[in-house]
């Protein structure tokens, strides 16, 4: 695993995590979680294998890096929020015509899966010729 901004030390994600940096060093080497000893022979974890196994405890809108610019620079622009709107409602549509069809699949399939209405009593040749 390369590591990256978001590499903690482990000391760092456990607190984060509210768990002791031993039961983080144990899902380590129970390869629960991948980690790495950088070139000070500290464990690096990313932040997000240790959110796979424990939510992290972080001040609100806050997140793990080591570069406080890098949640600037991918910051939502004013127009996020009319693409959005506009994806949503693309998706509700969508939505709606695929209930749209399924029901129509559905009637077909009914329709298909009932027996055919029978008479009360099958005729066969020979009995309409005895009568």
């Amino acid at each position: 695993m390369p590591q990256t901004a978001t590499a903690l030390p482990l000391s760092t994600a456990a607190r984060l995590a509210g768990v002791d940096k031993s039961t983080l060093r144990r899902a380590v080497k129970a390869g629960k979680l991948s980690a790495v000893r950088d070139e000070h022979g500290v464990w690096r974890i990313e932040a997000c294998e240790v959110e796979r196994l424990y939510p992290l405890a972080l001040p609100e809108g806050r997140r793990p890096t080591a570069d406080p610019e890098a949640l600037t620079r991918h910051a939502p622009s004013d127009s996020a929020p009319a693409a959005v709107d506009a994806l949503v409602a693309q998706l509700r549509e969508t939505i709606t015509d695929l209930r749209r069809e399924r029901d129509d699949w559905k009637e077909q399939a009914m329709r298909l899966a009932l027996p055919a209405p029978r008479s009360e009593k099958p005729t066969t040749w020979w009995r309409r010729l005895v009568g």
